[in-house]
């Protein structure tokens, strides 16, 4: 008797919410998803497809609509942006993170302490093998992260 009671003093009243809307929307965004779902599976011949217009596409009055559907580079606002992005993240240098490199350097030395690095062959690891590679400065590296620009090599 008293869970009963307490089930009705803990009622929720869903008599302001907006069944209709909220029904209404739920329909939209299935279409929206079985849109997303059906240009995925299509994905690579959409990129491989290129558009022209038929000879009876009206050229003169949506010459604005096929611009731009037919336009290969970016818009002129997107170029900007991407550019200022490149630019913005080359800003970010690791070796003025003073706790980061602290960090990493703590880390390496104790991940070095942990194994025998050593020239015997009883099994262990052996690294006499190994040929250094050219050494990377931290803009180098952060350039390839960001950007995916390699370094050249000298």
């Amino acid at each position: 008797m008293q869970a009963s009671q307490d089930n009705k003093n803990n009622a929720i009243d869903f008599s302001s919410i907006p069944v209709e809307a909220l029904e209404s929307l739920r329909l939209r965004l299935t279409q929206l998803a079985s849109l997303s779902s059906t240009l995925t599976s299509y994905s690579e011949i959409l990129d491989q497809t290129v558009t022209y217009p038929l000879p009876q596409f009206p050229t003169t009055e949506q010459e604005g609509l096929l611009t731009t559907l037919l336009r290969k580079k970016a818009l002129p606002e997107v170029i900007d942006w991407i550019k200022e992005s490149k630019e913005n993240s080359t800003d970010i240098l690791l070796k003025d993170d003073e706790d980061s490199t602290r960090w990493a350097a703590e880390l390496v030395l104790n991940k070095r302490n942990e194994y025998n690095f050593n020239d015997e062959s009883d099994g262990d690891m052996m690294v006499t093998d190994l040929k250094p590679e050219p050494k990377l400065n931290v803009d180098q590296v952060l350039k390839y992260m960001y950007q995916g620009v390699l370094p050249e090599k000298k």
